[in-house]
């Protein structure tokens, strides 16, 4: 349960944050616009978030019916059964709405592997600093601290590419501690809706469903 105090003007006194009582004259106007706008807002976000979870679950229940029906439609005509994939792209009848859903695996990285990784991977570039190896040491700075100081997982797949090309032990070691670091934490679906404009592209319908 949650906390949520908005004060009205018919109210004598007013809670601040430390639990005192402030008569309501002496409250700054400033602070008797804000608490109007807090309450609307507030009330408006609770109701708006409400209706995303609504919709997300309703989109996932067409997403899965979609799919199934798709899935039986193909082992009736193919005498076979079909293949699972991550994901699934369908379109309304005349195909001026379009849906997209894709499930995502997120890696978590063994922090104490890819530290012995990183330090691999330093001392290779170190050793044998040639032009072609400029790109990689980039790389590597970059997959082991992103913008936000965190390991990027899709530069750290970049790096396991060059596992083949590159026949340098120390490297070829540092391959192979990260994919011993890597596991899957959880997988996360991501669900799309796109609508044809009079220009015949699709545009993107802004629906913020990452933190669900």
């Amino acid at each position: 349960m949650n906390k949520v105090k908005i004060h009205k003007k018919t109210d004598s006194t007013w809670l601040n944050a430390a639990g005192d009582k402030v008569p309501y004259k002496f409250v700054p106007e400033s602070d008797r616009l804000k608490e109007a706008f807090a309450g609307k807002l507030h009330k408006a976000a609770i109701a708006a978030e409400t209706a995303l979870l609504d919709l997300h679950t309703a989109m996932r229940i067409g997403f899965d019916a979609v799919a199934q029906q798709i899935k039986s439609e193909y082992e009736l005509k193919n005498k076979k059964q079909k293949a699972g994939k991550g994901g699934i792209t369908w379109f309304n009848f005349d195909r001026s709405i379009k849906f997209e859903a894709n499930i995502n695996d997120i890696v978590k990285w063994d922090s104490a592997l890819m530290t012995e990784a990183l330090q691999l991977l330093n001392t290779y570039i170190s050793t044998n600093m040639t032009e072609a190896n400029v790109l990689i040491s980039e790389l590597v700075q970059s997959a082991f601290a992103n913008t936000k100081g965190m390991i990027d997982t899709g530069k750290v797949f970049q790096i396991l590419r060059h596992e083949n090309k590159i026949k340098n032990k120390g490297f070829q070691k540092a391959c192979e501690l990260i994919k011993q670091a890597q596991s899957i934490d959880r997988t996360k679906l991501y669900m799309r809706v796109w609508e044809k404009g009079d220009d015949g592209q699709y545009r993107n319908v802004n629906l913020q469903f990452s933190n669900i």
